[in-house]
């Protein structure tokens, strides 16, 4: 038992050293959000024309209307 405590509560500590460290960008940013990670969402890859594919998807079905055939973009 006394080995299996000398395991778990430096992985203990270690987790919550992790935890910390994640979240204290989060902390002292004055918006306290994550950053956008979604391609949809994320203004950076917009300007560089990068889309997402469920746009592209919609985009095309939405100028050829959709018959079920697929997409031709």
């Amino acid at each position: 038992m006394a080995e299996l405590l000398k395991i778990i509560l430096p992985v203990i500590a270690l987790l919550a050293l992790a935890f910390i460290g994640l979240g204290i960008n989060i902390f002292f940013k004055k918006s306290g959000r994550f950053p956008e990670t979604s391609v949809g969402g994320n203004r950076e890859m917009r300007k560089r024309g990068i889309t997402c594919v469920r746009e592209d998807e919609l985009k095309c079905h939405n100028n050829n209307g959709y018959k079920g055939k697929g997409c031709c973009c």
